[in-house]
């Protein structure tokens, strides 16, 4: 079986959430652990697909949690926030996972907002995320992610995200 084979093998089974058979595939074929698909490493489409289980063998396998490729070149955190894992999205903090806020594309709580999803907001600004961080560019200009909240028309997020900014310019 050719590497495309057996790529397509792992990527299928870490879709359905086969653990027992990314482990066989992977044991079988250990250089695929770094293989790059179009959708980023094995973990950002575990993340994407939300498989804690397959996420920690992965992690305890040794593959690069820092990789970044893909269709976004974000890493896994940002792909958890996206799809609204929340137990992921924990786990990968609890693992040091970097907050990635160099672009907003790959920064997890601008994903999070996008995505409406308040609880890995939450999370976010709790492990602290920066989030007077401030963007400009194609689609936005000097644009934090309060604001983007508000043209996402998301206003529950909006408002914890206001809260938060007014706290953290009180207390400086």
């Amino acid at each position: 079986m050719d590497k495309t084979q057996i790529a397509k093998g792992i990527r299928d089974a870490i879709k359905s959430g086969k653990l027992d058979t990314v482990i066989d595939l992977l044991e079988k074929e250990p250089e695929m652990l770094t293989w790059m698909t179009p959708f980023g490493t094995w973990l950002h489409i575990a993340a994407a697909y939300g498989h804690l289980e397959i996420i920690e063998y992965l992690i305890n396998a040794g593959i690069d949690t820092n990789a970044q490729g893909g269709t976004s070149s974000a890493n896994a955190l940002e792909r958890a926030a996206t799809k609204g894992h929340l137990d992921i999205a924990e786990y990968l903090i609890n693992q040091n996972f970097e907050m990635d806020t160099s672009e907003p594309d790959r920064n997890p709580l601008f994903a999070a907002i996008y995505g409406g999803h308040f609880e890995i907001v939450k999370l976010l600004v709790e492990n602290n995320i920066d989030i007077s961080i401030k963007y400009s560019g194609e689609n936005m200009k000097d644009m934090d992610a309060y604001a983007f909240a508000i043209e996402r028309g998301n206003t529950e997020i909006a408002d914890y995200l206001k809260e938060k900014l007014d706290q953290k310019g009180t207390s400086s």
